[in-house]
């Protein structure tokens, strides 16, 4: 099997209704383009499907993560096109290990499970989970917004919500509302490092110490170890670091910075790196963007193979308008279904891909 042709397809999908932040909240969720330097809310950046067709008719598909990555994804296509199957190890591609490294992979582990006749999960080291834990998923939000959406995130079976939110938010009637809504429901407060200083986030942690089930994600700046530390012998509740490189996660091990990983890295990137996290007794989650259906989807067996406990937010294929795929991921009762088929078991949608294709 050789790599014979690369295709690009941009989409720009936008966001339903009600779904990120409440009315006349501003905050795009996202720091600048890492290669445009454009400024824009995440969802208004485009997102890239990868077609990589091979010699004997398959087709591998691939996302890699949102922005404007043009220049790198040409520049990673001109070295696959004409690669031999022995010539591109699964987890080691002839590419440099850049913002499009992941997409590209993904689109090889669809091509190769398809060539073998196997799931990509087979390919990541085997199924640990048949299902995998999914949570709700909300941007910042008024308390009366927040429970309107947890009641309806429970009336599709969903069993807990990550919560964007930022110091000066009405955080604990938020969680309050929650609450009353959903007793049962496990919170992830997610402020993207925006509780800034120790002293603000204790602050923080202290109104919510009648509440239980509750994990702070990524309070403090993550440069600073010490102040996780710190924040962990201060506080009740679990905190998690969001991390995206294994030497950000060897170092927070060392040191015992957080309870619990949420985790990105490619996918195979990411079964190792959880699965040095569970060696060590800490749980983990796979990271997310909001992606569409085929991101997703290698999430899933990446969760599986990993066998992560913790809830990832894989649901961007309710959040968009489209997952441009044409079965969704199968969401119930707050796990999604491991799929058996060949490679990734996703096919494009190509009328979606068509109504929401740009030049």
């Amino acid at each position: 099997m050789r790599i014979e042709q690369i295709e690009f397809i941009k989409v720009v999908v936008p966001m339903r209704p009600d779904t990120v932040h409440s009315s006349g909240i501003s905050d795009p969720l996202c720091a600048p383009d890492p290669v445009s330097g454009r400024v824009a809310n995440f969802w208004e950046f485009p997102k890239w499907i990868i077609l990589m067709h091979a010699d004997n008719g398959l087709t591998g598909l691939g996302e890699p993560r949102r922005g404007d990555l043009e220049p790198l994804l040409y520049a990673a296509a001109s070295r696959l096109i004409g690669q031999p199957l022995r010539a591109c190890p699964p987890g080691n591609l002839p590419i440099p290990r850049d913002l499009v490294y992941d997409g590209f992979e993904m689109a090889w582990y669809d091509l190769l499970g398809k060539h073998l006749g196997v799931p990509v999960w087979h390919l990541l080291g085997g199924r640990r989970l048949d299902q995998v834990p999914v949570d709700y998923w909300m941007g910042r939000c008024t308390p009366e917004e927040t429970a309107s959406r947890v009641q309806h995130a429970r009336a599709l079976g969903f069993k807990g919500v990550k919560m964007k939110c930022a110091l000066g938010d009405p955080i604990t009637e938020r969680v309050s509302a929650v609450r009353a809504v959903a007793a049962d429901f496990s919170i992830v407060l997610d402020p993207n490092e925006r509780f800034y200083d120790v002293a603000s986030a204790v602050q923080v942690a202290r109104t919510l110490e009648p509440f239980e089930n509750l994990i702070l994600e990524s309070p403090v700046p993550q440069s600073r170890l010490d102040w996780y530390v710190a924040l962990r012998s201060k506080i009740r509740h679990d905190v998690a670091l969001h991390l995206t490189s294994l030497p950000e996660l060897l170092a927070a091990l060392k040191v015992d910075a957080a309870e619990h990983y949420n985790l990105l890295g490619t996918i195979r990137e990411f079964v190792d790196w959880a699965t040095i996290a569970h060696t060590t007794g800490h749980q983990t989650w796979r990271g997310t963007g909001m992606d569409l259906g085929i991101r997703d989807m290698s999430s899933v067996h990446a969760a599986s193979a990993a066998g992560c406990t913790l809830p990832s937010d894989l649901i961007g294929n309710l959040f968009r308008e489209d997952d441009l795929i044409c079965a969704p991921i199968q969401i119930e009762e707050g796990y999604a279904h491991v799929p058996d088929a060949p490679g990734l078991g996703v096919e494009l949608d190509m009328a979606a891909v068509a109504h929401y294709r740009v030049d």
